[in-house]
């Protein structure tokens, strides 16, 4: 029976030495991805909801998607694009997207850029909320993220923020 023991250890030995690899492959990738729903005032009520994922790889490469509705004084607006850029620092990232679908092309032309933050505050039911911006027009939304703060940000009444530095 000793031999179904070693074959054990060895069969875990085995699993961890395959796994590290995958847990090494993360390295130096940042992440951010979520959905969000905040409420603010300007002008009227605004309603913004969005959903998003955005990867910094290792080697540079920025890859994700936006899906943004926003409904102001009984008009829905719908636009959804590219992300450009994402910085994560500790809990909180800023991004940047580029418009490819708009249904609003006076407000927000295909092809402008476009900038947000959100800070993830955790998951425990004693965690403060996450919290995140409006999508903002911007001209350069590389510069927000590699140097800017984050825009002002409210608290997320529906959705959920996972940010990993």
């Amino acid at each position: 029976m000793p031999w179904k023991k070693h074959l054990i250890v060895i069969a875990v030995l085995f699993l961890m030495a395959n796994a590290l690899p995958v847990v090494a492959d993360d390295d130096g990738m940042q992440r951010a991805s979520g959905a969000a729903r905040i409420s603010f005032i300007f002008g009227g009520l605004v309603v913004d909801r969005y959903e998003f994922s955005a990867v910094h790889h290792s080697d540079g490469r920025v890859t994700g998607r936006f899906n943004f509705r926003s409904k102001y004084d009984d008009e829905d607006i719908l636009a959804s694009g590219e992300v450009i850029c994402v910085t994560v620092t500790g809990n909180r990232a800023r991004i940047g997207g580029v418009v490819q679908h708009s249904d609003f092309p006076e407000g927000i032309p295909v092809g402008s850029q476009l900038l947000w933050s959100v800070t993830d505050n955790g998951e425990g039911h004693k965690d403060e909320p996450d919290t995140a911006s409006p999508l903002l027009g911007t001209a350069n939304a590389a510069s927000f993220c590699a140097a800017g703060a984050p825009a002002p940000e409210f608290p997320v009444g529906r959705g959920n923020i996972q940010v990993k530095p």
